[in-house]
């Protein structure tokens, strides 16, 4: 009989440290997901402005930015042909020589146009903008763009909109 008065005397105790573990982790979760919150609004709060960034930058790098997207996808056009031709052996090698000269001079002239205008806004952009943009990747920082599949025209299987 002892035992079990024992054990209802502990019992209360138990769901109370149980009950003040849980609100201590549910604390801790807040104040770290609120210093997240806080920290996030830090990085946004970087502007255009605040990097010294004029109308006149933000125009030559729009158009920087759609000349390297207009490369790109030339560029895939481009290999798309030249695997044809690597698949057809009926082409004649002449044609393959006019198609990779084409497609070389293509580059060159799509690089050399890109190096125009960053050589332009390294000479004019402040420090703090060159090095957010050379972060991003914006301007030249030696690693290739990550290209994102194209979305084509193809039907893709979807899964069936799923009832609430």
């Amino acid at each position: 009989m002892q035992d079990g008065k024992r054990i209802q005397k502990r019992h209360p105790y138990i769901w109370t440290k149980r009950a003040v573990g849980i609100l201590i982790c549910a604390a801790l979760c807040t104040v770290i997901a609120s210093a997240q919150k806080s920290e996030n609004k830090n990085q946004q709060a970087r502007t255009w402005a605040d990097l010294g960034v004029t109308p006149a930058h933000q125009t030559q790098l729009e158009v920087l930015w759609e000349l390297k997207r207009q490369k790109e996808i030339q560029a895939v056009k481009d290999l798309k042909t030249l695997n044809r031709f690597a698949k057809d052996s009926l082409v004649e090698d002449t044609e393959i020589q006019e198609t990779l000269d084409a497609f070389r001079a293509k580059r060159t002239e799509a690089q050399k146009q890109i190096e125009k205008i960053e050589a332009e806004l390294l000479r004019t952009l402040p420090t703090q903008a060159q090095l957010h943009l050379t972060l991003l990747g914006i301007l030249d920082n030696g690693v290739p763009r990550r290209i994102t599949k194209p979305q084509t025209s193809k039907k893709t299987e979807t899964t069936p909109p799923q009832g609430k």
